[in-house]
């Protein structure tokens, strides 16, 4: 079956699955984008911040933790949504059930945004990176991280099980949309 974005996520045998490899700490996530994605932030305490493609909001709770002064996290899934409402409970955060392209953007609310390997989901990138624009204030930040193309160039290096065995670009330099098998 093919999943668009965030509805992936609400399939509760993919979610679960994905959380533990997600929360290994040896994961791409945690071991290399993570901390390149505070590099590139800087100083962030007093800041609003909004999150796209937040997931579990596991890193709005960090960034809240560390002294940002508030959290709006955007996520498409339901199930995806309780995890991150929970994750965040008591803190200054709020979680909202929508996609990068249903939100309804405030002007200049923003002092950083940010998206972890979640954009790439977009189809009309030139109008989220308008969206943005529009709800940071000035001076404002957006970082964010997509998946690099060389993981998805080709699945035949997965077929013989969760781990790939090599790395085939045969696809690599290919243009458009990429679906990916879950």
């Amino acid at each position: 079956m093919e999943y668009k974005g965030s509805s992936v996520y609400d399939q509760t045998d993919f979610l679960k699955n994905y959380m533990t490899r997600r929360n290994r700490s040896d994961s791409p996530n945690n071991a290399i984008e993570g901390p390149i994605m505070y590099e590139l932030i800087g100083s962030f305490q007093d800041s609003s911040i909004l999150d796209l493609g937040c997931g579990d909001a596991s890193f709005g709770k960090e960034l809240l933790q560390l002294g940002a002064k508030n959290y709006t996290g955007i996520e498409g899934s339901k199930q995806m949504v309780e995890v991150a409402r929970s994750n965040i409970l008591k803190q200054n955060g709020t979680i909202h059930l929508e996609t990068m392209e249903s939100y309804n953007y405030p002007q200049e609310a923003f002092d950083l945004v940010t998206s972890r390997f979640a954009i790439h989901y977009v189809s009309d990138i030139n109008r989220l990176f308008q969206e943005v624009h529009k709800t940071l204030k000035e001076n404002g930040k957006f970082v964010f991280s997509i998946q690099h193309p060389l993981t998805t160039s080709s699945f035949a290096s997965k077929e013989s099980g969760d781990k790939r065995g090599n790395w085939i670009v045969d696809d690599y330099f290919h243009e458009g949309e990429r679906k990916e098998p879950w």
